[in-house]
């Protein structure tokens, strides 16, 4: 799909992320995956959380309901993720990799 580019895959940190299917998953095809702290807020979290009161049931439902919702995320709530990246980014160093206020 990508041809010789490198890919790298960035997720939430959830175990499901990290289970051993999806790690020989990733290291079949050479795709490298970013450490990333989990919980983090993101805005596959502002997604998950507009889905609360009627998750989708199957991988159709889901891509449905991110394109019909995708729109209702405000851009100064991804202005506000991006501003706030020093201050968590610290607060990571501080916590050497461990829960932060951010959590």
């Amino acid at each position: 799909m990508f041809g010789d580019n490198e890919i790298i895959f960035q997720d939430d940190n959830a175990s499901c992320h990290r289970a051993k299917t999806v790690k020989a998953f990733l290291g079949e095809r050479r795709i490298q995956s970013i450490l990333w702290p989990a919980k983090s807020p993101d805005l596959w979290w502002k997604l998950k959380k507009m889905f609360h009161s009627k998750a989708p049931t199957c991988k159709d439902d889901l891509a449905t309901a991110v394109k019909e919702r995708q729109h209702q995320i405000d851009k100064e709530y991804c202005l506000s993720l991006i501003k706030s990246m020093p201050q968590r980014l610290q607060a990571v160093i501080k916590a050497r990799g461990g829960a932060t206020q951010y959590s």
